[in-house]
Formats: structure tokens, C-alpha cells, sequence
């Protein structure tokens, strides 16, 4: 005995006929037999559930997506924190530590008498690439320590155009116990000492204040 065949016509989801052995019955009451009705009603359900079975993969594919997203958009905001929050903590150790240091050596210094015996002048780069130099005037100042030694200190701060010359009397503040750690007493070689805590002290606002407002944001 030969095989049945059967077939569904589908249109825009829709089952608009069936076929069996190649008659065609526009619905499944059309079919005389009832084992062909019954067949082919369990492959119309079939199709359907899998049509739904799609449609859910569909919906479930997009929702992990979505869900992926906000993971890596997560895992990207905790990236961003601990690398802001890092930064912050580092600068604020070393503003802590420079401000400690600078106390200490403020603490220490003791004042002499001083002379500008020297002006030297030296050229540093202010962009090598395109070898642009600018010329910084450093004074050599001379002046006796509390031990009784005469001794000449060469500057660290420099400037341009020269802030001293030659035979000048300036104060100069020195550490009793490393007398060649000496400044002139001035309102720039203070401030100059204070550059790097300021700096850090800064960075180290702008990035707490950056980790402060994201988490103000995500807590929204």
C-alpha cells in the first residue's frame, strides 16, 4: 500500500489549503477521511508551535542582547571608576607626601646673609621636535653658613628674563645639615616649592569629583 502525502498551503502564516495524495480541500472538514484530518491537523499544530518556537528564540536572542549590553556598559562604568578612583588616591598620597617633606624642610631652614656672584645662563628645550630653545638665567649666590664655611650655591629656580644680577644682597634659606639645599628667600622659590602639591592636589579633586558625580548618576 502505497504511502499518503500530505501537504499544507500556507499564506502569511495561514493555512489556506491541504492536500492529500494531490487533492487539494480548502479546509480540513473538506476531508472526507478522518485519519487525513487528524493528520494533518497535528502538522498545522506542529508548524505552529514551531513558528512560536522562532518567534520566542527571536524574542529571547534580543532580550540577551539587551541584557549583554547592559553588562558591558556595566563592566565598562567599574573600569572607568576604579581607574579614576586609582588615579585619585595616587595623587592624593603624593600631595600628602610632598606637603609632609615641604613642612619638614620649611621647618628646618635657617637664614644668611647672601650674594649674587654669578648669572648663569642655560638653554633648554621648550619643544624638541622642533628645536625651539628658550634661555633660563640661574644666579650663583654666595654666603656663609652658620658652621663658618663660605660656600656658592647655584640656584635650582631658574628664569627668563633674569631675576638677579651680579653683586645683588639677597636672604637665602638653607638646611643647616645640607647647606647646598639652599634658596633665595622669595615669593617665587616659595611658591615654587608648593607646584607639585598644588598640581596633584588638583588632579586628585577633579578625579574623585569625576568618581563622586558617575556615581551620583548610576545611583539615579
Amino acid at each position: 500500500m502505497a504511502k499518503k502525502k500530505y501537504s499544507i498551503n500556507w499564506e502569511n502564516n495561514e493555512a489556506v489549503s491541504f492536500e492529500v495524495n494531490g487533492v487539494t480541500y480548502e479546509s480540513l472538514d473538506d476531508i472526507p477521511n478522518w485519519k487525513d484530518r487528524d493528520k494533518l491537523a497535528a502538522m498545522m499544530q506542529a508548524a505552529e508551535d514551531d513558528e512560536a518556537f522562532d518567534e520566542n528564540l527571536k524574542f529571547n536572542e534580543k532580550e540577551f542582547e539587551q541584557i549583554r549590553k547592559a553588562a558591558d556598559d556595566n563592566s565598562m562604568e567599574r573600569i572607568v571608576l576604579t581607574l579614576f578612583t586609582g588615579v585619585a588616591v595616587l595623587m592624593l598620597v603624593i600631595t600628602a607626601v610632598s606637603t609632609f617633606f615641604n613642612f619638614q624642610k620649611l621647618s628646618r631652614e635657617e637664614s644668611a646673609p647672601g650674594r649674587v656672584v654669578e648669572v648663569i645662563m642655560e638653554r633648554e628645550y621648550v619643544n624638541q621636535q622642533d628645536r625651539i630653545v628658550r634661555e633660563f638665567y640661574f644666579p650663583v649666590v654666595q654666603f656663609t653658613a652658620e658652621d663658618g664655611r663660605r660656600r656658592e650655591v647655584k640656584m635650582s629656580e631658574g628664569s627668563d628674563p633674569p631675576s638677579h644680577e651680579v653683586g645683588d644682597e639677597v636672604t637665602v634659606l638653607y638646611d643647616p645639615d645640607h647647606p647646598l639645599d639652599a634658596r633665595i628667600q622669595s615669593f617665587a622659590s616659595t611658591a615654587f616649592m608648593w607646584t607639585l602639591p598644588v598640581i596633584t592636589g588638583i588632579l586628585a579633586l577633579a578625579f574623585g569629583g569625576g568618581v563622586w558625580f558617575v556615581r551620583k548618576v548610576m545611583s539615579t
